[in-house]
């Protein structure tokens, strides 16, 4: 009678420590009028902060909702300062759109307060 050998399992070192990045957001909120496709900084909602809409190159990502429907980037467009609508159905009136910015930070973001990429700045502090 043989007996079966156990399969050896090989354990693997991870290459390095997990790394939780950091990442700031902020939402640019007006309401639909139900005639135009194309919303500006000053048509934002005064009572959601004061946001304004940044170049796309300089945030990592945006998610646009409409009436708190995640909407594809088929149906919109933004450039600094502006969000135009593209789809051939517009929100009536009184609809929310919300236009949210995610930028995640480089892992060297602390400490880089007033650089314009938190990327380029060398810091000691390490994100946690």
């Amino acid at each position: 009678m043989r007996l079966k050998r156990k399969k050896r399992i090989r354990k693997t070192k991870h290459s390095g420590s997990l790394r939780i990045l950091q990442a700031k957001t902020a939402v640019f909120v007006t309401f639909s009028d139900g005639i135009r496709r194309i919303y500006r900084n000053r048509d934002q909602d005064p009572s959601y902060g004061r946001v304004r809409i940044p170049d796309p190159r300089t945030v990592s990502y945006m998610n646009l909702f409409v009436n708190a429907v995640l909407q594809p980037s088929s149906v919109y467009r933004v450039s600094r300062g502006k969000l135009r609508l593209r789809s051939p159905e517009l929100p009536e009136k009184g609809v929310p759109i919300m236009l949210q910015f995610v930028t995640i930070l480089g892992k060297h973001s602390r400490g880089c307060r007033g650089r314009k990429t938190a990327t380029t700045c060398r810091s000691p502090h390490k994100v946690r």
